[in-house]
């Protein structure tokens, strides 16, 4: 069969506009949001810094982070505070290290309206289907895609590097060591740091946002309009690339269609997560990017979590060029510190997941569980949403700390532990395109 991609300029163009206006309504839903939530939020963190513990600082991140929908704001705004001494570098730590987990909401929120059904006029009996009614196969694929990336880091960061680092610091120590280090050769590095200012989207987005709210138009408008143009554009980035990418011949064979997408092993893969999120500054914007074309059958969840690897530890950057911006001031090593133990943190998080297959199957595992029963009732990813979001941060405030620690742990045992004994019972195939699900036992 002739291979019959379109390759003409017009093509490409398509797929730049739509690249262009996915990157647009990531900042529009992230501006409106600032300008809703970003004053409130620092004045709340002025005002009360003082009183927060470790465990408060960490679910401050999380709830900011969902507030704001950009950890890129989140931390640089704990690298600041720090470097001004508003907050204690281990508060700063931990707000930085709540907004790693907070990251994964808006790929989660895309995936609750993929194979949604379409509005028939009554607004009530709709989200009844949207909550109530199963959906194709291709929704368990978006779901399970969407929220890896929650997984991975409730499980290793959260779970395991964050259990101990919180009251041990051996990952705080060598990132203040190493800060002191950073100070006598960051001169050189800020060139290149600076460069992603220039080639990233957001250069670009931004002041179309800025624009738009400086002339009147509200946070929550921007929120709406930012969410309209989002499903647009991951519906036509998607079909674009695939009619691009793929031939008619290879459309019959999902693995084919998995490696051009995502590379043919999982090192070249990771590469690819790592290098586009440092690229694009945005975790969020990449792991959300992948979502339709899961849902689409291109590749398994196996696939996709060197991609999440590399872009967790791609979105350490932000924090780094935050940092490097105070260099040659008296807060310097303190910011770098914190960027440090960001970086640190999620990549000995990888080093386990990669290293420890048990690790890996429960991450897997894990995500098929929730998958699987959001698959049966949407509403358990909005559930999913709820608690993340909003449950973790309340229960931190209402429960005294101890009672708090003690059930986050509990869960965090429980995701590491119930996957084992779930996947013996739903062994399926972790084949690209599959209407099952897509994690299977190490």
């Amino acid at each position: 069969m002739s291979d019959s991609r379109p390759s003409t300029p017009a093509t490409l163009a398509k797929m730049a506009l739509y690249a262009g206006l996915f990157f647009l309504s990531i900042d529009l839903m992230g501006g409106g949001m600032k300008a809703s939530f970003k004053e409130p939020l620092k004045h709340y963190l002025h005002e009360h810094a003082s009183d927060f513990t470790s465990l408060v600082s960490f679910v401050i991140g999380i709830l900011g982070t969902s507030l704001v929908q950009s950890s890129s704001t989140v931390t640089s705004l704990a690298v600041k505070m720090a470097e001004e001494g508003i907050v204690p570098l281990v508060i700063a730590i931990g707000i930085v290290h709540g907004a790693n987990l907070g990251t994964s909401v808006t790929s989660s929120i895309v995936a609750f309206f993929a194979e949604a059904p379409p509005l028939r006029g009554n607004l009530f009996a709709w989200m009844q289907e949207m909550l109530f009614r199963r959906r194709s196969p291709g929704f368990r694929r978006a779901v399970a895609t969407a929220i890896v990336h929650g997984m991975f880091n409730v499980i290793l960061v959260t779970g395991i590097l964050l259990a101990f680092e919180l009251p041990f610091g051996l990952i705080d120590k060598l990132a203040a060591w190493s800060a002191v280090g950073i100070a006598g050769v960051a001169n050189s590095a800020t060139g290149i740091l600076w460069v992603f200012e220039w080639i990233k989207p957001s250069a670009y987005t931004k002041p179309v946002v800025k624009f738009l709210l400086e002339g009147g138009m509200p946070g929550w408008g921007a929120v709406l309009l930012g969410f309209a143009a989002l499903f647009g554009a991951l519906k036509g980035f998607a079909g674009t690339v695939s009619k691009a990418l793929i031939s008619e011949g290879e459309r019959t064979d999902p693995k084919v269609i998995g490696e051009k997408l995502l590379g043919k092993n999982p090192f070249d893969t990771f590469v690819r997560g790592l290098v586009l999120t440092i690229m694009v500054q945005s975790s969020s914007a990449t792991t959300s990017m992948i979502v339709p074309l899961a849902a689409m059958g291109f590749f398994s969840l196996r696939q996709v979590l060197p991609f999440i690897m590399g872009a967790n530890i791609g979105t350490t950057t932000t924090a780094i060029i935050a940092a490097s911006s105070s260099l040659g001031e008296p807060g310097f090593e303190l910011g770098m510190t914190i960027a440090l133990c960001h970086f640190y943190l999620n990549t000995v998080a990888v080093v386990l997941v990669a290293a420890i297959p048990p690790l890996r199957t429960s991450v897997l595992g894990a995500t098929e569980m929730v998958a699987a029963a959001a698959d049966r009732t949407p509403a358990v990813l909005a559930l999913y949403l709820g608690l993340l979001s909003i449950g973790i941060p309340l229960m931190v405030y209402v429960l005294p700390t101890a009672a708090a620690a003690t059930l986050l742990g509990a869960v965090v045992l429980y995701l590491v532990v119930a996957p084992h004994f779930w996947l013996r019972q739903h062994k399926t195939n972790d084949t690209p395109g599959s209407d099952g699900g897509e994690a299977l036992a190490a």
